[in-house]
């Protein structure tokens, strides 16, 4: 899945020696924790995570259900789900008299096991089923239920209740994490995989997209049609899915024949192309990496209105959200290939081998993660080598803030999404550079196949270290993976030095400290990490060492005394740390101009920012920086930088600004715009020439900040993009929002106001909410759109929109127009229990 969550909310306090883990987390060692504490030498087994919650092992099913048939169809207006689910399945204990199923209000009008009617009983989260006689071990049967459900969760009805009827009308759902259960009675955990089969009623004029294999398409004698797709192999009950709308469908096919169904909106063609770029090159890569063919008969693709998440990856059928289905121009601000390619992955790494529980989710979100960092890699046009290690240093630097809140381990049930994407990822990484690229590639393709159709934990990829390389590397899985942190490094250099061949020679010594906080949690790290010397000829040298105490000394030779201009420590800087290693002016200056990695020289350069005594040199290097890199971030650094020797009064600076602003990468164009507080008068015609950009976002922020620093010109700017909408209609809210503030225009207030509403996509929402948050102004009109997307099932949606009418709130003349809207409404008991805690 592709999403934005913060960070882990579990605290981790430490105490002297003894650190203590707030409930509701639980040690799981091999010994007591005062053995643990007493010796540092305590081995660790290595199969188990250093800290764990309870309750966090796989769920215990008394059925192994290998079947489950859906038959469905839907009132949406009402938002109801009127179904038929069978499972058939394996008993797997002894004596079985009953079973809970999931089922959150779910309405079940019959039950039946096999042809036979049984009792059941129904809760707000289960329904019961019980058996008499008892079901016997090994037992085969199937389980019956008829039902009804008004969910809102699992699947989503949207644009039915539009009154304008301009929203597009779809149905599509959403299983993970458990959320399948509020639309079907089922086992809702991902230790349990069955072969699914969906047959599902619905209008004619729309198409229906799920799981597997079309079997076909029945015309019914009301107009409706029926919609059957089964799978042939088995996946977890959190990967069903169903998607109706109205959709063009265009076919293409991988290297290997796989068929490729891109799904769009038949009004936007010129959104195919764009949106869907390296689809069968990514199906291609994804195959010759993982070294197994793709495991499903097919894989589709399609784009889904007011989704709460990015994309997710049900089996054979990646849901993403239309938000990223662009066209040409909007692609330069959202680029769907990186989630292309992460969702994709997910269809070895989570559909085909699936994690056991929580515990070994990094399994499925690391890997997706992982494969487009080195997609990245293959492809010049997506950054080649330096967007391979910009990415890494992304991953890097989330790793890293995470753990300035916990230390919590990757194998845990909530590490938090920064360990199980970017951290995992970078682990993958580590191994490539660790063990090797092509020894990490036999690794992962025995780990694949040897667990196809599957469940998987942590130790299963270690065991097949052990099968394909003879290796264990316990102490590599230990310190990554089963405990948390990372490692903090100070390093200095000297001239040396040393004894070879009984004689002394020159050399460059190299000190590594390791100085991170020790404790049971996290330890001395041990990783190979290269040190470079850079010679005034021209020349370097590289030693790698094992760097695995709590000081290790590196001496790098220095064959006939040469002139050391600078060291770098672990060079392209493929280890996830911190560093600390402090260089004089000088040595920062030769590694900006010498270094042969762009991160290498991103680091000198970045390591320059805010050195003010050195602004008049520091702008000549910023200038040949914009002249000579080719990698963006080179160039967006500099620049930025020279907005900051700008603002302190090195006028000279504003000139390499406006290159910036007038430079061909989107990126740095937006850098620029973005670092400029106030536009100054020497460079408003540049940024006003922003106003015709071809990136949506940066005509966005060109207007507002010249508005801001050209009030008196407001009417001209806002005239240059009235037609300019951009995506998420934002150019056209950053005008609307300009207009009721001057009075420019008599209509804007009401056309924000509808922008607000149920007519639009949530982001155009949020967009349009915000406006009025900053105006301080609120309509009737906009107050109950508000108040509808408060109410939503679209959590992103009412999140944003309860933070707004919240923070409006504060003023009574604002609460008092929300007041008025809902005394006039008729809401249900649950819905005036969401906002009675704002406007009390």
């Amino acid at each position: 899945m592709t999403f934005q969550q913060g960070g882990c909310c579990r605290n981790i306090h430490f105490c002297s020696d003894i650190f203590v883990v707030m409930k509701p987390l639980t040690l799981l060692l091999a010994t007591v924790l005062c053995a643990v504490i007493g010796s540092a030498q305590a081995p660790f087994i290595h199969t188990s995570t250093l800290v764990d919650a309870p309750g966090s092992e796989p769920r215990e099913h008394p059925l192994d259900v290998q079947r489950m048939t859906l038959r469905v169809r839907f009132d949406p207006p009402k938002g109801i789900v009127y179904g038929t689910v069978t499972h058939v399945f394996r008993v797997l204990q002894p004596k079985v008299d009953s079973v809970e199923l999931d089922a959150i209000r779910i309405r079940v009008s019959s039950a039946k096991l096999g042809t036979r009617t049984i009792r059941y009983r129904s809760t707000d989260t289960s329904v019961i089923a019980y058996f008499s006689p008892a079901l016997t071990w090994d037992t085969h049967d199937s389980l019956t239920f008829v039902y009804e459900a008004t969910p809102r969760k699992g699947i989503y009805f949207i644009g039915w209740n539009d009154p304008s009827n301009r929203m597009r009308k779809q149905i599509w759902t959403q299983g993970q994490g458990i959320d399948n259960r509020h639309w079907i009675p089922m086992y809702d955990e991902m230790n349990d995989k069955m072969i699914t089969e969906t047959i599902t009623t619905f209008d004619g004029d729309y198409e229906v997209l799920s799981n597997g294999t079309k079997l076909g398409v029945t015309k019914n004698t009301d107009g409706s049609k029926t919609w059957h797709y089964t799978m042939t192999r088995p996946h977890a009950s959190y990967l069903l899915m169903l998607a109706i709308g109205k959709y063009a469908i265009t076919e293409k096919r991988s290297a290997s024949g796989v068929p490729i169904y891109l799904y769009s909106y038949p009004e936007h063609p010129e959104r195919i192309d764009p949106t869907y770029m390296y689809s069968v090159e990514s199906m291609d890569f994804l195959e010759k990496e993982i070294g197994v063919p793709y495991p499903w008969e097919s894989y589709s693709q399609v784009p889904v209105a007011d989704y709460i998440f990015g994309a997710m990856e049900n089996t054979t059928a990646t849901v993403f959200g239309d938000f990223s289905q662009t066209d040409r121009r909007s692609w330069l601000d959202r680029s769907y290939v990186g989630t292309n390619v992460h969702e994709l992955t997910h269809q070895w790494f989570g559909d085909l081998v699936t994690a056991r529980s929580s515990k070994s989710v990094w399994l499925q979100e690391s890997f997706a993660t992982f494969y487009p960092h080195v997609f990245t890699r293959r492809f010049p046009a997506l950054g080649g080598e330096d967007g391979y290690q910009w990415s890494r240093r992304g991953m890097h630097r989330s790793a890293l803030n995470a753990s300035e809140t916990d230390r919590l381990p990757i194998v845990h049930p909530s590490p938090g999404s920064a360990r199980i994407y970017p951290k995992g990822a970078s682990v993958l990484d580590m191994m490539a550079y660790v063990f090797g690229d092509s020894a990490l590639r036999r690794v992962i393709r025995h780990y694949t196949m040897r667990h196809m159709y599957q469940n998987v934990e942590t130790n299963d990829l270690y065991q097949s270290f052990q099968d394909t390389l003879g290796i264990s590397p316990d102490w590599f899985f230990d310190q990554w993976l089963y405990k948390g942190g990372e490692p903090h490094y100070r390093v200095t250099h000297s001239p040396g030095s040393e004894m070879i061949d009984g004689s002394l020679s020159p050399c460059t010594v190299v000190s590594i400290e390791q100085i991170h906080q020790m404790d049971a949690l996290t330890g001395l790290f041990r990783m190979p990490i290269d040190v470079e010397v850079y010679y005034a000829d021209g020349t370097s040298r590289r030693v790698r060492s094992d760097v695995s105490k709590q000081i290790t000394t590196v001496n790098v030779p220095n064959t006939g005394s040469k002139q050391v201009l600078f060291v770098l420590f672990d060079p392209g800087s493929y280890i996830l740390k911190k560093v600390t290693f402090n260089k004089n002016w000088d040595e920062r200056r030769e590694q900006l101009a010498r270094a042969k990695n762009m991160i290498d020289r991103y680091d000198a350069l970045e390591s320059m920012r805010g050195d003010t005594g050195r602004n008049d040199e520091r702008l000549r290097l910023l200038s040949e920086v914009m002249t000579k890199e080719t990698f963006h971030a080179m160039r967006s650094e500099a620049v930025s930088q020279a907005v900051e020797i700008a603002n302190g009064g090195t006028k000279a600076a504003w000139a390499l600004v406006g290159k910036g602003l007038a430079d061909p990468h989107v990126e740095v164009r937006k850098t620029t715009i973005n670092s400029m507080t106030d536009i100054p008068k020497e460079l408003r015609d540049k940024v006003e020439d922003l106003l015709s950009d071809s990136s949506y976002a940066v005509i966005q922020t060109a207007l507002t900040k010249l508005a801001r620093s050209f009030p008196d010109d407001v009417k001209r700017f806002t005239s240059k993009v009235a037609n300019v909408r951009g995506a998420h209609e934002r150019v056209r809210i950053a005008r609307l929002e300009l207009e009721v503030d001057k009075g420019l225009n008599v209509t804007a207030a009401d056309e924000l106001a509808d922008l607000c509403g149920p007519s639009w996509e949530f982001i155009t929402r949020q967009n349009a909410m915000g406006a009025f948050r900053r105006l301080g102004w609120i309509s009737p009109q906009a107050a109950a759109n508000m108040i509808a997307a408060l109410l939503g099932t679209n959590n992103r949606l009412s999140a944003t929109a309860g933070g707004i009418i919240a923070a409006m709130c504060e003023q009574p003349r604002l609460k008092a127009v929300f007041r008025q809207v809902v005394d006039v409404q008729q809401l249900e008991p649950y819905q005036r229990s969401l906002l009675t805690p704002i406007l009390r």
